[in-house]
This record gives structure tokens, sequence and C-alpha cells, in this order.
């Protein structure tokens, strides 16, 4: 079954619903990496994609200040 969708905002990722071990899964695939978290059943689809990409991102700026803070 082939169901990603998209953000019009965030067109470097892509979002899928998953059915694997037993549970529910949104992934997200862009820029590299795969992520992939159950999807809980008080989420709607596009507000856990979109708390998916916000996390992720939110870890890559960290990541990149902390890269900057030590040079």
């Amino acid at each position: 079954m082939h169901n990603p969708f998209s953000f019009y905002w965030n067109k470097n990722w892509t979002f899928q619903i998953v059915h694997m071990e037993g549970g529910i899964y949104i992934e997200a695939k862009g820029l590299g990496v795969l992520i992939r978290r159950p999807l809980l059943a008080t989420e709607s689809p596009l507000a856990a994609a979109d708390n998916l990409v916000y996390v992720e991102d939110k870890n890559r700026r960290s990541l990149l200040n902390s890269w900057k803070s030590k040079k």
C-alpha cells in the first residue's frame, strides 16, 4: 500500500502511516534520515507528522549550535 503525504511548507519530507509490529506508526523520510514513532489514538496524522519533523529540526539545530560553539 502506498500512502505518502506531505506538507506544502515542508518539501524535504515525505510521511507515511505504517502498520507494523502490532501498532500504527507515523514515518518521516527526508534529509537523509528515516524517523518513526507510534501514532497515538488521540493524535491526528497531520499533527503527529508536524511534531515529528519539529522535534527532528530542533535536534539538528541543537547539534549545529553545539558544533559552532566548539570552534
